[in-house]
């Protein structure tokens, strides 16, 4: 069963001068690792964001858990409980530690503290920093703060998770450490993995491999 699906999908700037999405096609499965693959300017990342709902198309039709975007009047409560995000840069509040960002996502929820902290120290612990809770980014590594933007991604339980460049910032030893842990989430939770990549070796983790080329799905590959 398609959990995103898009239709002729348009996003264009400067009064339709700029054509960064084209008449995309899409859908993916539930549960499936889809690597979305292209050179900078195909209009990959565009396309994250529109399945995000971080940005609206142009034109065309996005339906996620069958949920027209279109029609969701609370994209960022939508967004909440059914998104998470992962970027190239990590973005965590360097004056919290690890366990109080990956917290920030549950601040508006009804959870109690002692909740909430019970959460981060879970997820915290399944992406190897259990024993970092207390550590400012300023004391992690590269690869542990983008961990940690892993945990927080997770932390209200999203049924997809989105990463736009996830391994872009880290060297070639923390991009293998972060793509194995998003597979091996993608294979034990069931839950729906979507990852932007210009990196061939990143792509080829995915069980499917969509290349862009100006705006255009031009390849759909089973991974190797």
């Amino acid at each position: 069963m398609a959990i995103i699906e898009a239709y002729d999908l348009m996003k264009h700037y400067d009064d339709g001068a700029i054509k960064a999405l084209d008449g995309v096609d899409l859908s993916i499965e539930e549960g499936e690792f889809v690597a979305i693959i292209g050179p900078s300017g195909s209009g990959k990342s565009t396309l994250l964001h529109m399945l995000g709902a971080l940005d609206s198309p142009t034109s065309g039709r996005i339906l996620i858990d069958g949920v027209d975007l279109a029609a969701e009047r609370d994209l960022a409560g939508f967004r909440r409980r059914t998104v998470g995000f992962v970027f190239q840069l990590h973005n965590l509040i360097p004056t919290l530690t690890a366990e109080e960002n990956v917290e920030i996502p549950l601040v508006e929820s009804r959870l109690k503290r002692l909740e909430r902290r019970s959460r981060a120290k879970e997820l915290l612990s399944r992406v190897g920093l259990g024993k970092r809770l207390d550590n400012l980014p300023t004391k992690l590594s590269g690869g542990e703060r983008q961990r940690v933007a892993i945990a927080r991604a997770l932390v209200n339980g999203p049924r997809i998770l989105i990463a736009d460049e996830p391994t872009g910032a880290v060297d070639s030893e923390n991009s293998v450490r972060i793509m194995e842990l998003l597979k091996e989430i993608n294979r034990s939770t069931g839950m729906t993995l979507l990852v932007v990549t210009h990196d061939p070796e990143v792509a080829e983790r995915a069980d499917r491999i969509i290349r862009m080329l100006d705006g255009h799905v031009v390849e759909r590959e089973a991974a190797a």
